[in-house]
């Protein structure tokens, strides 16, 4: 039987229990993050399909009683109440201890909820200041495109952030196109087209994203996926990060390059009505 040991003291099989997980030893699971406004679960079904689409890519076993409805009502149960804000994050790992190999089939899950200060998506807008971050690039690929438990790339690129001073920092391709966020899906604006970096350059699939691109032909605007180059951050109107809390965030400025954020506001109401606030 596998010892625990922490801080000098062996623990007792139900207190080493958090230390085998596999999503702590190998980042061998998913999570989603969802933002909850007044106990609704906002874009629930495009949540729902792609944890279920991830966790097939992953070969992980799906429970038989999480169906969209069971696992909704589930979900909301965890809420303390229905009439705030919540950041909600299910994390889903593999069962079946210590090896690459699990030993057993099967899954299991923590929910945690936080609550948040915002009632529906941040009004006004978030506004970020960013820079590039070179130190290391994202693979293209299936996997690259999943919300895993594995964050290195991202922990390290919010810390650069920080240690400049920074909101956010975007990272790049290893043909040094633009990607993403450590936060979320990245879109430059310039007139009426509308850009973001395809999922097989190895983009987040996020569910923002998604409803970006099927809200932006209705708002008047072009939608290209297309993986750019840094030098089209000098040229853009405006450029977003995106993500399931805060909806669209407006990054007013990139070095020297200063952004507006008027369409930002456009798309932000257009996800409110959207999501149903």
């Amino acid at each position: 039987m596998s010892q625990v040991w922490y801080h000098g003291n062996i623990l007792s099989d139900a207190e080493g229990q958090a230390f085998s997980r596999r999503s702590h030893l190998y980042g061998d699971g998913l999570f989603e993050t969802i933002r909850v406004h007044r106990g609704r679960l906002c874009f629930w079904e495009s949540h729902y399909f792609r944890l279920m689409s991830s966790m097939r890519i992953l070969r992980m076993d799906i429970p038989a009683s999480w169906s969209p409805d069971e696992m909704e009502a589930e979900l909301r149960s965890y809420l303390p109440d229905t009439s705030g804000d919540y950041r909600l994050r299910m994390a889903v790992w593999r069962e079946g201890g210590v090896g690459y190999a699990p030993s057993t089939a099967g899954v299991d899950f923590a929910v945690h909820v936080t609550p948040l200060e915002d009632v529906g998506y941040p009004h006004p807008l978030k506004t970020l200041q960013v820079d590039l971050f070179q130190e290391h690039k994202k693979s293209a690929g299936l996997l690259s495109t999943l919300k895993a438990s594995q964050s290195t790339l991202y922990v390290l690129a919010a810390q650069f952030a920080l240690d400049q001073g920074l909101d956010d920092a975007i990272i790049l391709s290893h043909e040094n196109r633009l990607l993403e966020t450590s936060r979320g899906n990245l879109f430059v604006l310039k007139g009426a087209e509308l850009t973001t970096a395809p999922l097989a350059a190895g983009a987040l699939r996020g569910v923002i994203r998604e409803q970006v691109l099927r809200l932006a032909p209705g708002l008047g605007w072009t939608v290209k996926e297309e993986a750019l180059s840094p030098f089209a951050l000098l040229d853009a109107d405006e450029v977003w990060m995106t993500n399931a809390v805060d909806g669209v965030s407006a990054i007013t400025q990139y070095r020297k390059s200063v952004y507006g954020m008027a369409q930002a506001e456009r798309m932000q109401n257009a996800l409110r009505a959207s999501s149903l606030f």
